[in-house]
């Protein structure tokens, strides 16, 4: 067996599971030349910053920590800020003001030593249908998504991280998700250009030094059948849109989109070939370090050789990055809170009759967090309204309705998840949704905090304390 002695491998860390063994393997791994970083999932704020500080300094080099922090840093770290999703951000939001969610969420990520973002998320809503994109897309037309993708990367790294923009070269036109399948997408390259690779030249003119590529396949762009992150004819195609400096992830390697008959030694073996530069999240890493360059050839060695400079590249421009003072960062708090008031005057909102004393509001959560709806039933009670929280999970059965009269409001929130297979929610919210609504006769009001809409209810495309704050203005007014 060769080990890997260029950092090109990027574990997991899930502390969101069993946090102490996550960080000893953690700790372990950030020892070994073949670590380039890590990608974080879950964990307390403070615990976070201690084990970041820990990773650096049992490296004894630069290495990164990067994590999907499309929906703020609050989305992986407790105790950090919850943004909205990206569309409502598309919907509402002026460009300077989408530079405040970049900066905003890397300004967060950066106190807990986090440096790099697997964020903006540049792919364009243009199938319906898509299960995976949703709302954390920033919208449906292309230029919309260029203009506020762009602004999101200034942001971020006016904020003091490194963006990374994805999925390359789209996953919007997909009707599956690569979480669980290998999805293609059928469409020319003409038409790919001028719809799903605007988005990215105009990241890369606003400096964003990463991307993170789809395990899509594109038959009319590589006849091969190959997905993005296998496929050499589709990643060249970064150089046409300005990105050909550009850092190269591949997206998850445990993913089923990058299942390959050699597992995933063979899958890192084409991704590298292919042209990306750092293998992210094999359910085996140090398999991984040990087997890639056995019998490898001059084909293979000169990919690790370029992929480990490109990488050594970024991690110094990372160090080059200035982290701003909080001071620098105070006006833009408000931003998140009046972005959304905005959204939900454009879809209607405001036309939500008040509620009074003794009504009641049932919010229906459909994604596995703690914290969802909140900030209704904090501002009902003060205003002598009961809201109920009906929590659905994967796999457990779905929560009765409560007794008695319908609610006088009923609020979906929904994110996409990879386990829903669905663009709207889960099969058991949406059952839950329908009952309550039937229940109600049509005297309630329906909102769908989600990617789209449900029975015809208004729609405001993301979740967080933000929306619910303003949703609350309206239910609850002082």
């Amino acid at each position: 067996m060769s080990l890997l002695a260029a950092p090109l491998i990027v574990p997991w860390i899930r502390l969101d599971r069993d946090a102490g063994a996550e960080e000893e393997a953690a700790l372990r791994r950030a020892r070994e030349p073949w670590c380039a970083g890590f990608c974080l999932f879950g964990g307390e704020a403070d615990a976070v910053a201690r084990l970041t500080a820990r990773l650096r300094a049992a490296a004894g080099r630069p290495l990164f920590v990067a994590s999907d922090m499309e929906r703020g840093a609050g989305q992986q770290v407790r105790g950090l800020r919850v943004l909205p999703d990206a569309a409502l951000w598309g919907l509402a939001a002026s460009p300077a003001e989408i530079e405040a969610f970049g900066a905003l969420t890397a300004r967060d990520a950066r106190s807990v030593g986090v440096d790099v973002l697997f964020a903006p998320v540049l792919d364009v809503r243009s199938e319906p249908s898509n299960p995976i994109v949703g709302n954390r897309a920033f919208g449906w037309d292309p230029d919309r998504v260029a203009t506020a993708g762009a602004a999101f990367v200034r942001g971020a790294l006016a904020g003091g991280c490194a963006p990374t923009g994805k999925h390359f070269p789209g996953h919007g036109p997909t009707a599956s998700d690569s979480h669980d399948a290998v999805p293609s997408v059928d469409t020319s390259a003409a038409h790919l250009a001028a719809r799903d690779l605007v988005p990215f030249a105009a990241s890369f003119v606003a400096g964003c030094p990463a991307v993170m590529t789809a395990h899509v396949a594109y038959p009319k762009i590589d006849p091969s059948g190959a997905i993005a992150t296998f496929s050499a004819p589709i990643l060249r195609r970064l150089a046409d849109v300005g990105g050909g400096d550009a850092l190269v992830f591949t997206d998850a390697l445990l993913m089923a989109g990058a299942a390959t008959p050699g597992g995933e030694v063979e899958a890192a073996r084409l991704a590298l070939r292919a042209g990306c530069h750092v293998l992210l999240i094999p359910s085996d890493p140090e398999r991984l370090a040990a087997e890639v360059l056995d019998g490898a050839d001059a084909g293979l060695a000169s990919a690790v050789e370029r992929a480990a400079a490109r990488v050594r590249a970024f991690v110094a421009g990372i160090a080059r990055l200035s982290v701003p003072t909080a001071g620098a960062m105070a006006g833009l708090e408000t931003t998140p809170g009046r972005v959304a008031d905005r959204a939900l005057r454009l879809v209607g909102v405001h036309a939500v009759p008040p509620l009074r004393t003794g009504d009641c509001v049932w919010v229906v959560d459909d994604d596995d967090t703690t914290d969802r709806g909140e900030v209704l039933v904090r501002r009902g009670r003060a205003a002598g309204v009961e809201v109920v929280v009906l929590r659905v999970r994967r796999d457990a059965p779905a929560p009765a309705l409560p007794d008695g009269a319908a609610p006088g409001a009923l609020v979906l929130m929904a994110s996409v998840r990879a386990w829903k297979g669905d663009p709207v929610c889960s099969r058991a919210a949406s059952d839950l949704v329908v009952r309550a609504a039937a229940r109600a006769a049509g005297t309630t009001s329906v909102l769908s905090l989600a990617p789209r809409p449900l029975l015809g209810s208004l729609h405001v495309p993301a979740t967080g304390p933000d929306v619910e704050t303003a949703i609350a203005d309206r239910l609850f007014p002082v």
